[in-house]
């Protein structure tokens, strides 16, 4: 299964935005689990060393955007990958 993990923190404006486009791909795209981690609670030294910054989106280990993306290509990646796995 992918996994998109989406880093926010409590703090972000931007974060607020990121929380909705979680919910709205939740559950729409086969194979793909998309998870909201808080990056102010992951352990010291857990984060990947690509988030340097809240939103982050990384794609199964891969960073694919700092700070939101556009929601149409975001959602194209995810589609590309959830044909693949049918």
């Amino acid at each position: 299964m992918n996994r998109l993990l989406i880093y926010v923190s409590s703090g972000c404006l931007s974060c607020r935005r990121a929380r909705e486009i979680a919910s709205s791909l939740q559950g729409s795209y086969p194979g793909v689990r998309v998870e909201v981690v808080d990056a102010e609670d992951a352990p010291e030294g857990s984060l990947p060393e690509s988030v340097v910054a809240v939103p982050a989106y990384v794609l199964d280990g891969r960073l694919i955007s700092l700070g939101n993306p556009n929601p149409v290509t975001l959602r194209e990646q995810l589609a590309a990958l959830a044909l693949r796995r049918s």
